[in-house]
């Protein structure tokens, strides 16, 4: 090798290094002041704030019990294991949690960068696609919502092993192969969005390795494509394996609508016409978008006809732009799996953080488009202005609308009303909304807000219980008397009744009646033995009618529930026992 060629070479690593490095600022540069954020009520407890294995001091009894399935959540064990780390360090301040969030996601444009990079050996089309990636409003969610670590992580280790990939398919390495069958494990027990792994490396396979027997810009050769699928099996059976074991440990969430098969593929096919109006229009974004009851049909087919037309379009240029058809399709493979999720929780007709992955092969498929125009131009002065200006463009506007959405996510508040802004009909929202206000005492607006969820989902018992609570706490216990009863009916036969248990429990107390609240109570130890706060709230009232050491029995021991509770007891009948009594 000449001196001068190996000028040239540090040269141009040099320039990587630069464009890189530049990619990776904007991203971190962006969401930087995330880390002054807090906790969001939506999810956060349940991972984090409130799940004891998280809490708990870290040992290797927290590795083992993050990949058990002890889990509050669902199996997602290197996602829990974060969490851990996470408490180890930084204890409950949300500072440091979302900053684990920022600098992984800019570990994954950097990542990003060099897949581009490997791939099309261009910078400029890789430090595009970066920049678009680091900076897009759409990606606020899965980074400044602290719950969203699963989708961050999980990309990070998909990456890694799509790059590894690169590096034995060229070297035919075997710690590459090691490293990369590993990643993607990791990658799939952070979250199975990569389940589809096995697609996205033949898309690779066909543009740029060619490795399908389509050298030259031929057609792929079934043969080959046969070989290179047996060589992905165990992609494939990770994937399987994982998603299903995420799947089945899932904690099922009953909704308002259980859309049936012909509702859930009109919301399919229109969602991605949604997901390419955000990638160009980030407008309007929310935590929950509410599934519609119902798809007008001139929807669907004005969506069908949108993606039939950039389909053909991408098979028109696959011989002078294949990059097109596997951006395309990286895109479409990569959001399959979310476009008609399983069962297993609340139905939503879209979800921002589901487009971190998928929007990569359109911003793969818009690099190289740039980079083909700017090649088109001859003189260096003015390529070098164009190509500023093909970087500044498009990432000023879309900064701005990013600062603007990362706003939103300062704290649960700012969340919940972004999305009753933007959208209707979402009463998990309205729920956690008020639930948040009840904590804050300003329980008018609380309970003006229940009763808007309460008429979308009239038959959600949480939603009741929240009626009866935000009463109680104004010193309403008549008032409360009904939603309590309601929410108890609704509930029993999920055997999820609990707290409306202990919100009867606590009326009748008010109302006078400790006694009988004593059968409230023993019904909510009897349904939940592990939870704690009837206990307590038993044992204080033990203590109040004058027998402690029962008190302390319950609080050391807990406390079995009778085998007998008051039969054939009515609303009326309740009516009637506190109605007379005075308050206590």
């Amino acid at each position: 090798m000449t001196r001068s060629n190996l000028e040239r070479m540090l040269r141009e690593s040099r320039w990587t290094f630069v464009l890189g490095l530049l990619a990776v600022s904007v991203a971190v540069g962006l969401y930087f002041r995330a880390g002054l954020f807090d906790f969001c009520t939506y999810d956060d407890p349940g991972y984090i704030t409130m799940n004891r294995h998280v809490l708990a001091k870290f040992s290797w009894d927290s590795v083992r019990t993050a990949f058990s399935l002890r889990q509050v959540t669902y199996w997602h064990p290197l996602t829990t294991l974060s969490f851990m780390l996470d408490h180890h360090f930084y204890r409950l301040w949300p500072g440091g949690y979302h900053m684990t969030n920022v600098l992984l996601h800019g570990v994954n444009v950097a990542l990003f960068f060099a897949l581009i990079l490997a791939l099309t050996k261009n910078r400029f089309a890789a430090v595009f696609a970066a920049l678009l990636f680091a900076a897009h409003p759409t990606h606020v969610e899965a980074v400044a919502w602290i719950s969203a670590r699963k989708d961050v992580l999980s990309t990070a280790l998909g990456l890694a092993s799509m790059l590894l990939y690169i590096r034995w398919t060229r070297k035919n390495s075997p710690g590459a192969a090691v490293g990369m069958y590993a990643a993607c494990a990791l990658s799939l027990m952070s979250k199975p969005m990569f389940a589809t792994m096995p697609c996205l490396l033949l898309l690779l396979d066909y543009w740029p390795l060619e490795r399908l027997g389509n050298e030259g810009g031929a057609w792929p050769r079934l043969r080959t494509v046969i070989e290179r699928v047996r060589e992905k099996v165990l992609f494939l059976a990770m994937g399987v394996f994982i998603t299903v074991m995420t799947i089945t440990t899932h904690p099922v969430s009953h909704d308002r609508l259980t859309p049936d098969l012909g509702l859930k593929l009109a919301n399919a096919v229109t969602a991605i016409a949604k997901y390419l109006g955000l990638l160009v229009w980030p407008t309007r974004m929310a935590v929950i978008y509410p599934f519609p009851e119902s798809v007008p049909v001139a929807q669907v087919l004005g969506a069908s006809a949108l993606v039939a037309a950039i389909s053909a379009l991408c098979m028109w240029q696959v011989r002078r732009r294949a990059y097109l058809l596997v951006g395309w399709l990286w895109f479409l493979g990569t959001l399959a799996p979310v476009l008609m999720p399983p069962p297993v929780g609340l139905h939503v007709a879209l979800a921002d953080r589901w487009t971190y992955v998928p929007f990569m092969g359109l911003y793969l498929a818009l690099g190289c488009l740039a980079a083909e125009a700017l090649a088109a131009i001859a003189r260096p002065a003015a390529r070098g202005a164009a190509a500023v200006a093909l970087i500044v463009l498009p990432l000023v506007p879309l900064g701005l609308a990013q600062q603007r959405q990362l706003s939103t996510w300062r704290n649960a508040a700012t969340v919940y009303e972004q999305a009753l802004r933007v959208t209707t009909g979402s009463y998990v929202v309205m729920n956690n909304y008020a639930v948040l206000k009840t904590s804050m005492g300003q329980y008018a607006e609380a309970e003006a807000i229940y009763q808007e969820a309460h008429r979308w989902y009239p038959e959600n018992g949480n939603i009741l219980i929240g009626i009866g609570e935000v009463r109680l706490a104004q010193g309403r216990p008549l008032d409360a008397l009904e939603p309590f009863w309601q929410a108890m009916l609704l509930l029993e036969k999920e055997h999820a009744a609990y707290n409306a248990y202990r919100g009867l429990a606590r009326l009748l107390i008010m109302r006078g009646r400790p006694r009988e609240a004593q059968d409230f109570f023993a019904l909510a130890v009897r349904e939940s033995p592990s939870r704690p706060e009837a206990y307590v709230e038993w044992a204080a009232l033990a203590k109040r009618l004058g027998d402690p050491d029962r008190a302390r029995e319950y609080i050391t021991k807990g406390a079995l529930a009778p085998d007998t509770i008051r039969p054939g007891l009515t609303l009326e009948g309740l009516r009637n026992l506190v109605g007379p009594a005075s308050a206590s």
